[in-house]
């Protein structure tokens, strides 16, 4: 293999290693990255504990409501049973209890009320919520099996150019890999431009036909006129 045809190859090789590496690099950092899955987790468990302290206040407002409503009861039925042997003041004392007991009853069935309304419309969110996790699970680890299956093929894959590349390299000369690494920092990663034609394919300058025949031959490393990059036959 000539100089040239050393040269083109190893363009291409770090061409395709800074490709792949770059994106074995976004893949690395996508299967790192669980956030969205944590959060929506967690979101899921908050509100699950929030539909669990609901049902729990709810509980507690039905007990509470039908205690008070059978101490209403019983004060009732003592006023029917035994208004008429109560002293004045014991008759309003108990009169007073039982408008107090009837207000907390209005109250706790406010209460309670309202605490279903808010127990179902919970009950509603974490279920579609659960149901929309469950996909999202499924979706995410069918992506990520996918990603990990891609992650692997291109690690094997930046060892094998690696191998390649470091091969390459050693079978050049040391001025002509100095040449290439000035030019491929310089040139935005492209050292080597085709010639086709006789012209250069990347700025289009005409090139001498006597350089255009030695680049047609790949007997001498001649740099375009132009853009500055070195000529290879495309």
């Amino acid at each position: 293999m000539s100089s040239i045809e050393t040269l083109c190859r190893l363009q291409a090789v770090d061409q395709e290693w800074g490709e792949k590496g770059n994106l074995y690099r976004a893949l690395k950092q996508t299967l790192s990255d669980q956030a969205e899955l944590t959060e929506r987790r967690e979101q899921h468990q908050r509100n699950t504990a929030s539909l669990a302290a609901e049902r729990s206040a709810l509980r507690s407002a039905e007990l509470e409501l039908a205690s008070v409503t059978d101490k209403a009861r019983a004060v009732d039925k003592a006023l029917y049973d035994e208004g008429g042997t109560l002293s004045p003041r014991e008759l309003e004392a108990m009169r007073q209890n039982s408008e107090h007991l009837k207000r907390r009853i209005d109250q706790l069935e406010t209460q309670v009320l309202n605490s279903m309304a808010h127990v179902e419309e919970l009950d509603a969110q974490v279920a579609r919520e659960g149901r929309d996790l469950q996909a999202f699970e499924a979706t995410w680890t069918r992506e990520r099996e996918a990603q990990t299956t891609q992650y692997g093929a291109l690690r094997a894959r930046l060892h094998e150019l690696r191998a390649e590349r470091e091969r390459l390299r050693a079978d050049l000369a040391a001025t002509e890999l100095a040449l290439y690494d000035s030019l491929r920092a310089k040139k935005g990663g492209l050292a080597l431009a085709p010639l086709k034609d006789g012209l250069c394919q990347v700025c289009y300058v005409t090139i001498p036909w006597h350089k255009a025949r030695s680049v047609s031959q790949g007997s001498a490393i001649i740099i375009c006129e132009g853009c500055g990059r070195i000529l290879y036959q495309g």
